[in-house]
């Protein structure tokens, strides 16, 4: 094969071979030599890197104080654990926000406080702060309130809430804007000369590292009662993994040790949620089942109903009260599964009947008919189909447009929204995704505005995007051996991909067509050459043209090993297919 192939839908490219480093690390750390090469197509290019890579450790974590703003917030936190101060945490009804309520409110109702949270509804409130909740929790006596993966934006109801004499602690990831909210503290990794060596934190990895800072400063203030940090990992691992945070660096060591304590499943809220997806007991669970089975089902319940009820799920020691609530939390994610289809159905329908809206470079559109807890799903798919960023907008009643967008790789859409100067009520997120609110009227001049916005600032608008893969493989060479050594570098997610490999000359010799859920998946067979057994393969999202049995093929994939009704297989989860050429 050649260095760079074109296949069905993206260019293929091959990390370049690095002899001497290679040979270096796999003599100083003694690992194989397709290890290595793994090691250096992640850029880990020195034994140093890569040996933190592979031995993850707690011990590595920065000091939490180098994050700007957190020694403020933990000696106003103290000065509150004195003076017995009522706290109230704030929120947001995604993975992200539900870990980090759930891990903060318990980790301050162990050392001491009296806390009261809440959680926003994405329907009625949407994303952020908003004065009523800010009124309800001064009228309830609080003094103090945190936020977690939100607040940032918030400049004006945070004021209101210094004029009720409430205090702000920010905890936030998200874009930091050009005027901050004036809060007795504000930790964001992204502010201006924070000092934190790692910027991509997860909301839920800002509010443990304010837990962290915490218990150091309530032992320096002799107010100490010991917790465990180690029983919030698993949420932080949830929490991180499902707001697609890269997985290196601080969030690598965080997410391993996190999916240990999922594995344990010590949380009753957790076991309860594992026994309602169907777990086998026993089954290691992976990145890859945080991102897939176990986060759906809490966002689902935070886009069609109450978040608040999957934080009570996690703050769960009953185990009737969190098998019902995890039950719950199935049955959203059943119904948001059923409105995902008909939304996207109409979208598709819309885009069919406008010939102007297919000609745009971004994809944005608004019905009173759809449901705005499910456009953000929908628009992340009809993104990858279409190959643009996509803005999906529910309208009410009264003409307003509340809805999310996704972007696609190498743009930065919430940058492109600040910049594109459109009029919106409401707006917040980051490179990959956003949410916003926009009034019915102003919603073609949005569309017109990022079009000319992109076209102005793309570069290459009819590349087909690339997809890089790790090199290639024959027949012989996959195998549960092979599965084995690259699960060293698990956990797999965005910033560490999966390793992908190609395989050339695969014949198809079966094809099934699955439908799941409105979507198209393959499963297939493949003989291949130098190998008795035919290999197993699987297509989810399969949107090229079936190849025909009989067909030979160029296939790009990831190796995996998968187990149904107690059998267990090593399969091809096919990312790509080229040269189809029927013998």
């Amino acid at each position: 094969m050649s260095n760079i192939l074109s296949g069905h839908s993206r260019t293929w490219k091959f990390h370049p071979d690095q002899p001497d480093n290679r040979d270096r690390l796999c003599r100083e750390l003694g690992i194989s030599p397709r290890l290595a090469a793994l090691l250096l197509n992640r850029g880990l290019a020195t034994p140093e890197q890569a040996d933190g890579f592979l031995n993850p450790s707690l011990h590595d974590l920065p000091d939490p104080f180098l994050l700007s703003g957190m020694e403020a917030a933990v000696k106003r936190l103290v000065t509150a654990l004195h003076k017995d101060e009522k706290i109230f945490v704030f929120g947001d009804y995604d993975m992200d926000g539900i870990a980090a309520t759930a891990i903060l409110v318990d980790f301050l109702r162990r050392v001491g406080f009296t806390v009261n949270y809440s959680i926003p509804s994405r329907l009625s409130d949407g994303y952020g702060l908003n004065r009523e909740a800010v009124a309800r929790a001064a009228a309830g006596g609080a003094t103090l309130a945190l936020t977690v993966d939100c607040g940032i934006s918030n400049l004006e109801e945070i004021e209101y809430a210094r004029d009720l004499g409430l205090d702000f602690i920010i905890t936030d990831h998200h874009q930091v804007p050009e005027k901050i909210p004036a809060a007795a503290a504000v930790i964001n990794p992204h502010q201006p000369g924070c000092a934190y060596p790692f910027s991509e934190l997860a909301g839920v990895g800002v509010a443990f590292n304010l837990m962290m800072a915490l218990r150091k400063g309530l032992r320096q203030a002799g107010l100490a009662r010991e917790v465990n940090l180690l029983q919030y990992l698993d949420l932080v691992a949830l929490g991180t993994v499902a707001d697609v945070m890269p997985l290196t660096g601080v969030n690598r060591i965080l997410v391993a040790y996190g999916l240990n304590e999922v594995n344990q499943a010590r949380r009753c809220g957790l076991r309860a949620l594992l026994q309602a997806c169907r777990f086998p007991r026993g089954q290691q669970i992976n990145s890859r089942d945080l991102a897939f089975r176990l986060a759906p089902r809490v966002n689902a319940v935070g886009r069609i109903a109450d978040a608040g009820s999957a934080v009570a799920l996690f703050l769960s020691r009953d185990r009737a009260q969190a098998s019902q609530l995890a039950d719950h939390l199935v049955e959203c994610n059943r119904s948001r599964q059923e409105i995902e289809k008909e939304i996207y159905r109409s979208a598709e329908e819309q885009l069919a009947g406008e010939k102007e809206l297919a000609k745009s470079r971004v994809i944005v559109l608004a019905s009173d008919n759809w449901h705005p807890g499910v456009v953000g799903i929908v628009s992340s798919r009809l993104a990858e189909s279409h190959g643009k960023p996509t803005l999906l907008l529910a309208l009410d009643e009264e003409g307003i447009g509340r809805g999310s967008g996704r972007s696609i790789p190498g743009l930065d859409l919430a940058k492109a929204l600040e910049l594109c100067g459109a009029r919106m009520l409401r707006f917040g997120g980051h490179a990959q995704a956003v949410g916003l609110t926009i009034a019915r009227q102003d919603i073609d001049a949005l569309r017109a505005r990022l079009d000319r916005y992109l076209s102005e600032n793309e570069t290459r608008p009819d590349a087909r995007p690339e997809l890089w893969l790790d090199g290639v493989l024959q027949a012989e060479e996959i195998t549960p051996e092979l599965i084995g050594e690259l699960s060293r570098l698990q956990p797999f997610g965005c910033g560490n991909p999966e390793p992908a490999f190609a395989l050339s000359g695969a014949r198809v010799s079966r094809a099934v067509k699955l439908r799941a859920n409105g979507r198209r998946h393959f499963k297939f067979s493949f003989n291949c050459p130098g190998r008795k057994q035919p290999l197993p393969g699987i297509a989810f999202n399969f949107s090229a043209p079936a190849p025909e049995v009989g067909s030979r093929l160029d296939l790009a994939f990831t190796p995996e090993e998968n187990s149904w009704q107690g059998r267990t297989e090593v399969r091809l989860n096919l990312i790509d297919i080229r040269n189809l050429v029927k013998n």
